[in-house]
Protein backbone atom coordinates (compact mmCIF):
# COMPACT_ATOMS: atom_id res chain seq x y z
CA UNK A 1 0.00 0.00 0.00
CA UNK A 2 1.54 3.57 -0.04
CA UNK A 3 2.65 5.59 2.16
CA UNK A 4 0.28 7.66 3.75
CA UNK A 5 2.20 10.51 4.64
CA UNK A 6 1.53 13.77 2.08
CA UNK A 7 4.97 13.85 2.02
CA UNK A 8 7.64 11.18 1.12
CA UNK A 9 11.00 11.07 3.03
CA UNK A 10 13.08 11.86 6.13
CA UNK A 11 12.37 14.91 8.22
CA UNK A 12 14.20 18.04 8.46
CA UNK A 13 16.51 18.97 10.65
CA UNK A 14 14.12 21.80 11.07
CA UNK A 15 11.23 19.30 11.71
CA UNK A 16 14.09 17.03 13.79
CA UNK A 17 14.33 19.68 16.28
CA UNK A 18 10.72 20.68 16.89
CA UNK A 19 9.75 16.98 17.42
CA UNK A 20 12.47 16.99 19.72
CA UNK A 21 11.79 20.28 21.60
CA UNK A 22 8.36 19.13 22.42
CA UNK A 23 8.80 15.85 23.02
CA UNK A 24 11.29 16.77 25.95
CA UNK A 25 8.34 19.33 26.70
CA UNK A 26 5.82 16.82 26.92
CA UNK A 27 7.57 14.77 28.80
CA UNK A 28 8.01 17.79 31.19
CA UNK A 29 4.53 18.82 31.38
CA UNK A 30 3.46 15.21 32.83
CA UNK A 31 6.18 14.74 35.04
CA UNK A 32 5.73 18.08 37.00
CA UNK A 33 1.85 17.11 37.40
CA UNK A 34 3.07 14.00 38.70
CA UNK A 35 5.44 15.16 41.48
CA UNK A 36 2.68 15.90 43.77
CA UNK A 37 1.34 12.52 43.76
CA UNK A 38 4.55 11.19 44.81
CA UNK A 39 4.92 13.19 47.70
CA UNK A 40 1.31 13.39 49.07
CA UNK A 41 2.45 11.44 52.21
CA UNK A 42 5.20 13.11 53.16
CA UNK A 43 3.49 16.57 52.97
CA UNK A 44 0.60 15.16 55.13
CA UNK A 45 2.76 14.68 57.35
CA UNK A 46 4.82 17.80 57.65
CA UNK A 47 1.43 20.06 57.33
CA UNK A 48 -0.17 17.97 59.59
CA UNK A 49 -3.31 17.27 56.87
CA UNK A 50 -5.43 14.42 56.14
CA UNK A 51 -4.65 12.38 52.65
CA UNK A 52 -8.24 13.50 51.50
CA UNK A 53 -7.86 16.78 52.41
CA UNK A 54 -4.47 16.72 50.35
CA UNK A 55 -6.56 14.62 47.60
CA UNK A 56 -8.90 17.80 46.93
CA UNK A 57 -5.98 19.85 46.47
CA UNK A 58 -5.01 17.37 43.70
CA UNK A 59 -8.80 17.25 42.65
CA UNK A 60 -8.57 21.17 42.14
CA UNK A 61 -5.23 21.28 40.09
CA UNK A 62 -6.47 18.62 37.37
CA UNK A 63 -9.83 20.21 36.78
CA UNK A 64 -7.63 23.62 36.35
CA UNK A 65 -5.25 21.87 34.20
CA UNK A 66 -8.53 19.99 31.76
CA UNK A 67 -10.15 23.50 31.52
CA UNK A 68 -7.25 25.64 30.57
CA UNK A 69 -7.19 23.62 27.72
CA UNK A 70 -10.27 26.33 26.27
CA UNK A 71 -7.79 29.54 26.13
CA UNK A 72 -4.81 27.71 25.08
CA UNK A 73 -6.64 26.92 22.25
CA UNK A 74 -6.92 30.49 20.95
CA UNK A 75 -3.62 31.53 22.38
CA UNK A 76 -2.08 29.06 20.29
CA UNK A 77 -4.01 30.17 17.15
CA UNK A 78 -2.91 34.03 17.65
CA UNK A 79 0.25 34.44 20.21
CA UNK A 80 2.04 31.48 18.28
CA UNK A 81 1.87 27.64 19.50
CA UNK A 82 5.77 27.73 20.28
CA UNK A 83 5.18 30.33 22.65
CA UNK A 84 2.49 28.95 24.39
CA UNK A 85 4.41 25.95 24.90
CA UNK A 86 7.80 28.19 26.37
CA UNK A 87 5.07 29.94 28.60
CA UNK A 88 3.46 27.04 29.57
CA UNK A 89 6.55 24.93 30.41
CA UNK A 90 8.04 27.82 32.18
CA UNK A 91 5.02 28.77 33.82
CA UNK A 92 4.96 25.13 35.34
CA UNK A 93 8.42 25.64 36.55
CA UNK A 94 7.39 28.81 38.39
CA UNK A 95 4.71 27.39 40.14
CA UNK A 96 6.54 24.23 40.74
CA UNK A 97 9.19 26.60 42.49
CA UNK A 98 6.62 28.36 44.30
CA UNK A 99 5.34 24.60 45.74
CA UNK A 100 8.90 24.09 46.85
CA UNK A 101 9.28 27.29 49.27
CA UNK A 102 5.38 26.98 50.38
CA UNK A 103 5.53 27.40 54.02
CA UNK A 104 1.47 25.90 54.72
CA UNK A 105 -0.87 23.99 52.50
CA UNK A 106 -2.84 27.21 50.97
CA UNK A 107 0.35 28.44 49.81
CA UNK A 108 0.74 25.02 48.23
CA UNK A 109 -2.82 24.54 47.14
CA UNK A 110 -2.45 27.74 45.20
CA UNK A 111 0.95 27.11 44.22
CA UNK A 112 -0.61 23.64 42.63
CA UNK A 113 -4.01 25.03 40.53
CA UNK A 114 -1.42 27.32 39.50
CA UNK A 115 0.79 24.59 37.58
CA UNK A 116 -2.36 23.32 36.54
CA UNK A 117 -3.34 25.95 34.85
CA UNK A 118 -0.32 26.54 33.17
CA UNK A 119 0.62 23.27 32.97
CA UNK A 120 -2.98 22.83 30.49
CA UNK A 121 -2.18 24.94 28.46
CA UNK A 122 0.55 22.30 27.07
CA UNK A 123 -1.30 20.12 24.75
CA UNK A 124 -3.17 22.22 22.70
CA UNK A 125 -0.09 24.09 21.69
CA UNK A 126 2.47 21.04 21.48
CA UNK A 127 0.40 19.29 19.31
CA UNK A 128 -0.07 22.25 16.79
CA UNK A 129 3.59 23.17 16.99
CA UNK A 130 3.60 19.43 15.24
CA UNK A 131 0.68 19.91 12.97
CA UNK A 132 1.75 23.33 11.54
CA UNK A 133 5.44 22.35 11.32
CA UNK A 134 6.20 18.59 10.88
CA UNK A 135 4.52 16.77 7.85
CA UNK A 136 5.24 13.25 8.79
CA UNK A 137 2.27 14.15 11.98
CA UNK A 138 1.72 10.81 13.13
CA UNK A 139 5.72 9.69 13.37
CA UNK A 140 5.93 12.91 15.34
CA UNK A 141 3.34 12.66 17.62
CA UNK A 142 4.45 8.90 18.09
CA UNK A 143 7.77 10.24 19.52
CA UNK A 144 6.04 13.22 20.81
CA UNK A 145 3.82 10.79 23.21
CA UNK A 146 6.58 8.53 23.64
CA UNK A 147 8.13 11.49 25.92
CA UNK A 148 5.23 12.40 27.51
CA UNK A 149 5.16 8.17 28.36
CA UNK A 150 8.24 8.48 30.08
CA UNK A 151 7.33 11.26 31.62
CA UNK A 152 4.34 9.49 33.48
CA UNK A 153 6.48 6.08 33.89
CA UNK A 154 9.47 7.97 35.10
CA UNK A 155 8.71 11.27 37.04
CA UNK A 156 6.87 9.73 40.08
CA UNK A 157 9.56 7.49 40.74
CA UNK A 158 12.33 10.17 40.40
CA UNK A 159 10.88 12.31 42.41
CA UNK A 160 10.32 9.37 45.36
CA UNK A 161 13.95 8.93 45.11
CA UNK A 162 14.41 12.83 45.37
CA UNK A 163 12.38 13.27 48.85
CA UNK A 164 13.76 9.86 50.03
CA UNK A 165 17.36 11.53 49.54
CA UNK A 166 16.65 15.25 50.40
CA UNK A 167 13.19 16.17 51.11
CA UNK A 168 9.72 16.92 49.07
CA UNK A 169 10.62 20.34 48.14
CA UNK A 170 13.95 19.11 46.89
CA UNK A 171 11.66 17.27 44.38
CA UNK A 172 9.35 20.29 43.30
CA UNK A 173 12.85 21.95 43.13
CA UNK A 174 14.49 19.77 40.83
CA UNK A 175 11.82 19.75 38.20
CA UNK A 176 11.47 23.37 38.28
CA UNK A 177 14.57 24.27 37.39
CA UNK A 178 14.36 21.47 34.69
CA UNK A 179 11.31 22.79 33.11
CA UNK A 180 12.66 26.85 33.32
CA UNK A 181 15.86 25.38 30.91
CA UNK A 182 13.55 24.27 28.41
CA UNK A 183 11.19 26.87 28.59
CA UNK A 184 14.21 29.48 27.45
CA UNK A 185 15.62 26.69 25.26
CA UNK A 186 12.23 27.27 23.56
CA UNK A 187 12.03 30.94 23.59
CA UNK A 188 15.38 31.33 21.93
CA UNK A 189 14.20 29.28 18.96
CA UNK A 190 12.55 30.40 15.61
CA UNK A 191 8.85 30.50 16.68
CA UNK A 192 6.28 29.00 14.37
CA UNK A 193 5.23 31.10 11.57
CA UNK A 194 1.92 30.63 9.23
CA UNK A 195 3.36 32.98 6.82
CA UNK A 196 2.72 30.26 3.47
CA UNK A 197 6.10 32.39 1.73
CA UNK A 198 7.84 30.70 4.70
CA UNK A 199 11.00 28.63 3.00
CA UNK A 200 11.01 25.51 4.71
CA UNK A 201 8.76 22.62 3.91
CA UNK A 202 5.28 22.71 5.28
CA UNK A 203 2.13 20.09 6.12
CA UNK A 204 -0.42 20.25 3.98
CA UNK A 205 -3.83 21.17 6.29
CA UNK A 206 -7.36 21.53 5.28
CA UNK A 207 -8.58 25.14 4.34
CA UNK A 208 -11.84 24.24 5.76
CA UNK A 209 -12.86 21.39 8.76
CA UNK A 210 -14.27 18.27 7.73
CA UNK A 211 -16.55 18.13 10.92
CA UNK A 212 -18.42 15.11 10.99
CA UNK A 213 -15.32 12.94 11.50
CA UNK A 214 -13.79 15.49 13.94
CA UNK A 215 -16.69 15.04 15.99
CA UNK A 216 -16.43 11.77 16.34
CA UNK A 217 -12.94 11.78 16.87
CA UNK A 218 -13.72 14.25 19.73
CA UNK A 219 -15.87 11.23 21.25
CA UNK A 220 -12.57 8.86 20.47
CA UNK A 221 -10.33 10.85 22.11
CA UNK A 222 -12.80 11.41 25.41
CA UNK A 223 -12.87 7.76 25.20
CA UNK A 224 -8.97 7.65 25.51
CA UNK A 225 -8.79 9.75 28.02
CA UNK A 226 -11.35 7.69 30.06
CA UNK A 227 -9.27 4.65 29.49
CA UNK A 228 -5.96 6.71 30.45
CA UNK A 229 -7.18 7.91 33.56
CA UNK A 230 -8.87 4.52 34.35
CA UNK A 231 -5.36 3.01 33.72
CA UNK A 232 -3.65 5.22 35.75
CA UNK A 233 -5.93 5.43 38.67
CA UNK A 234 -6.50 1.35 38.92
CA UNK A 235 -3.73 -0.42 37.25
CA UNK A 236 -1.50 -0.04 40.50
CA UNK A 237 -4.61 -0.78 42.96
CA UNK A 238 -5.15 -4.44 40.89
CA UNK A 239 -1.88 -5.62 40.01
CA UNK A 240 -0.94 -4.82 44.11
CA UNK A 241 -3.83 -6.73 44.79
CA UNK A 242 -3.92 -10.03 42.47
CA UNK A 243 -0.62 -10.45 41.24
CA UNK A 244 -0.34 -12.76 43.60
CA UNK A 245 3.35 -13.60 44.17
CA UNK A 246 6.33 -12.01 46.47
CA UNK A 247 9.02 -9.93 45.61
CA UNK A 248 11.52 -9.30 48.16
CA UNK A 249 9.20 -9.50 50.82
CA UNK A 250 8.06 -6.31 49.60
CA UNK A 251 4.53 -4.78 50.07
CA UNK A 252 1.98 -5.04 47.99
CA UNK A 253 1.30 -1.78 47.32
CA UNK A 254 5.28 -0.96 46.14
CA UNK A 255 5.10 -3.96 43.83
CA UNK A 256 1.75 -3.26 42.26
CA UNK A 257 3.20 0.39 41.61
CA UNK A 258 6.54 -0.87 40.48
CA UNK A 259 4.72 -3.53 38.09
CA UNK A 260 2.85 -0.63 36.87
CA UNK A 261 5.94 1.41 35.87
CA UNK A 262 6.85 -1.57 33.51
CA UNK A 263 3.65 -2.07 32.05
CA UNK A 264 3.02 1.98 30.96
CA UNK A 265 6.72 1.40 29.68
CA UNK A 266 5.39 -0.82 27.35
CA UNK A 267 3.50 2.49 25.99
CA UNK A 268 6.73 4.06 24.58
CA UNK A 269 7.22 1.19 22.55
CA UNK A 270 3.45 1.50 21.12
CA UNK A 271 3.65 5.28 20.82
CA UNK A 272 6.54 5.03 18.38
CA UNK A 273 5.44 2.02 16.21
CA UNK A 274 2.27 3.72 16.21
CA UNK A 275 3.67 6.94 14.74
CA UNK A 276 5.95 4.56 12.27
CA UNK A 277 2.57 2.77 10.88
CA UNK A 278 0.40 5.85 10.93
CA UNK A 279 2.61 7.30 7.95
CA UNK A 280 2.53 4.01 6.24
CA UNK A 281 -1.26 3.41 5.91
CA UNK A 282 -4.31 5.16 5.91
CA UNK A 283 -5.02 6.35 8.94
CA UNK A 284 -9.10 5.91 9.30
CA UNK A 285 -8.49 2.45 7.90
CA UNK A 286 -5.74 1.81 10.81
CA UNK A 287 -7.48 3.36 14.01
CA UNK A 288 -10.21 0.09 13.66
CA UNK A 289 -7.88 -2.90 14.21
CA UNK A 290 -5.50 -0.76 16.87
CA UNK A 291 -8.52 0.48 19.04
CA UNK A 292 -10.38 -3.16 18.92
CA UNK A 293 -7.15 -4.57 19.73
CA UNK A 294 -6.97 -3.12 23.19
CA UNK A 295 -10.61 -4.75 24.26
CA UNK A 296 -9.22 -8.57 24.83
CA UNK A 297 -5.88 -7.84 27.06
CA UNK A 298 -8.74 -5.47 28.90
CA UNK A 299 -10.66 -8.70 29.27
CA UNK A 300 -7.87 -10.76 30.18
CA UNK A 301 -6.85 -8.28 33.23
CA UNK A 302 -10.23 -8.57 35.03
CA UNK A 303 -10.54 -12.40 34.57
CA UNK A 304 -6.68 -13.62 35.46
CA UNK A 305 -4.10 -12.80 38.28
CA UNK A 306 -0.16 -13.32 38.43
CA UNK A 307 1.92 -13.33 35.71
CA UNK A 308 -1.24 -13.19 32.93
CA UNK A 309 -2.00 -10.33 34.81
CA UNK A 310 1.04 -8.22 33.97
CA UNK A 311 1.58 -9.91 30.40
CA UNK A 312 -2.21 -8.62 29.32
CA UNK A 313 -1.60 -5.21 30.83
CA UNK A 314 1.47 -4.56 29.34
CA UNK A 315 -0.22 -5.81 25.91
CA UNK A 316 -3.05 -3.39 26.75
CA UNK A 317 -0.63 -0.52 27.27
CA UNK A 318 1.06 -1.17 23.79
CA UNK A 319 -1.95 -1.15 22.08
CA UNK A 320 -3.48 1.52 23.61
CA UNK A 321 -0.81 3.65 22.67
CA UNK A 322 0.15 2.46 19.41
CA UNK A 323 -3.48 3.73 18.33
CA UNK A 324 -3.21 7.21 19.63
CA UNK A 325 -0.61 9.06 17.06
CA UNK A 326 -2.99 8.21 14.72
CA UNK A 327 -6.10 9.40 16.61
CA UNK A 328 -4.06 12.46 17.14
CA UNK A 329 -2.99 12.65 13.72
CA UNK A 330 -6.49 12.65 12.28
CA UNK A 331 -7.81 15.47 14.43
CA UNK A 332 -4.99 17.92 12.30
CA UNK A 333 -6.21 15.81 9.33
CA UNK A 334 -9.80 16.95 9.51
CA UNK A 335 -9.33 20.49 11.22
CA UNK A 336 -9.08 23.45 9.41
CA UNK A 337 -5.69 25.14 9.20
CA UNK A 338 -6.68 28.38 10.46
CA UNK A 339 -8.34 26.24 13.48
CA UNK A 340 -5.40 23.53 14.57
CA UNK A 341 -5.10 25.28 18.12
CA UNK A 342 -8.82 25.12 19.10
CA UNK A 343 -9.31 21.71 17.97
CA UNK A 344 -6.81 20.44 20.15
CA UNK A 345 -7.90 22.45 22.59
CA UNK A 346 -11.60 20.70 22.61
CA UNK A 347 -9.49 17.20 22.06
CA UNK A 348 -7.67 18.09 25.64
CA UNK A 349 -10.78 19.27 27.17
CA UNK A 350 -12.42 16.12 25.84
CA UNK A 351 -9.80 13.62 26.75
CA UNK A 352 -8.76 15.45 30.47
CA UNK A 353 -12.13 16.27 31.27
CA UNK A 354 -13.82 13.26 30.52
CA UNK A 355 -11.00 11.59 31.95
CA UNK A 356 -11.81 12.36 35.25
CA UNK A 357 -15.36 10.72 35.39
CA UNK A 358 -13.15 7.33 35.53
CA UNK A 359 -12.12 8.01 39.10
CA UNK A 360 -15.90 7.87 39.55
CA UNK A 361 -17.03 4.73 37.60
CA UNK A 362 -13.64 3.00 38.76
CA UNK A 363 -13.60 3.73 42.20
CA UNK A 364 -17.46 2.62 42.84
CA UNK A 365 -17.11 -0.89 40.84
CA UNK A 366 -13.97 -1.43 43.11
CA UNK A 367 -15.41 -0.53 46.23
CA UNK A 368 -18.23 -2.80 44.86
CA UNK A 369 -18.25 -6.12 43.15
CA UNK A 370 -14.35 -5.83 42.88
CA UNK A 371 -11.31 -3.56 40.99
CA UNK A 372 -11.40 -6.17 37.89
CA UNK A 373 -14.12 -4.64 36.86
CA UNK A 374 -12.84 -1.86 36.18
CA UNK A 375 -11.57 -3.19 33.35
CA UNK A 376 -14.69 -4.30 31.97
CA UNK A 377 -15.54 -0.78 31.96
CA UNK A 378 -13.14 0.02 30.13
CA UNK A 379 -13.21 -2.57 27.34
CA UNK A 380 -16.87 -1.19 26.97
CA UNK A 381 -15.65 2.28 26.13
CA UNK A 382 -12.44 0.85 24.00
CA UNK A 383 -15.46 -0.93 21.72
CA UNK A 384 -17.38 2.73 21.77
CA UNK A 385 -14.26 4.11 19.92
CA UNK A 386 -13.79 1.17 17.81
CA UNK A 387 -17.70 1.88 16.95
CA UNK A 388 -17.01 5.44 16.05
CA UNK A 389 -14.09 4.67 14.12
CA UNK A 390 -16.17 2.34 11.77
CA UNK A 391 -18.65 5.35 11.36
CA UNK A 392 -15.44 7.45 10.33
CA UNK A 393 -15.14 5.23 7.40
CA UNK A 394 -18.42 4.51 6.55
CA UNK A 395 -19.32 8.22 6.07
CA UNK A 396 -16.31 8.99 4.33
CA UNK A 397 -17.20 6.04 1.51
CA UNK A 398 -20.59 6.85 1.60
CA UNK A 399 -19.57 10.81 1.27
CA UNK A 400 -16.99 10.17 -1.18
CA UNK A 401 -14.51 12.39 0.87
CA UNK A 402 -10.97 11.29 -0.09
CA UNK A 403 -9.61 10.06 3.59
CA UNK A 404 -7.73 12.22 5.81
CA UNK A 405 -5.89 15.11 3.97
CA UNK A 406 -5.17 13.43 0.85
CA UNK A 407 -7.75 15.99 -0.66
CA UNK A 408 -9.28 19.15 0.71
Amino acid sequence: MAAYSDTAGRMTLEERRIVASTSVAHGLNHAVELVYGAVLIVVALEFGVTVAALGALGAATSLAYAFAALPAGAMADRLGSQRTVALSIGGGGVAALLAAASPNVGVLGAALVLMGILGGLYHPAGLSVISRSVRSRARALGIHGAGGNLGTALAPLIAAAIAGAWNWRGAFLVFAVLSLVVSVTAFRSPPDSGDPSAQRPRPSLRARSLLVPLVLMFVINACFGFIFRGLTLFLPLHLGENLGFDVFGFEPVVIGGAAATIALLFGVAGQYAGGEIGERFRRERLLVPAAALTIPPLLVMAAWDGWILLIGASVFVFFNFLAQPTAVAMISDYAAERLQGRAYALTSLTGFGIGALAGVGGGLLADGPGVQWVFVMMAGVALITVICALAINAYLLTRGEPEGISSV
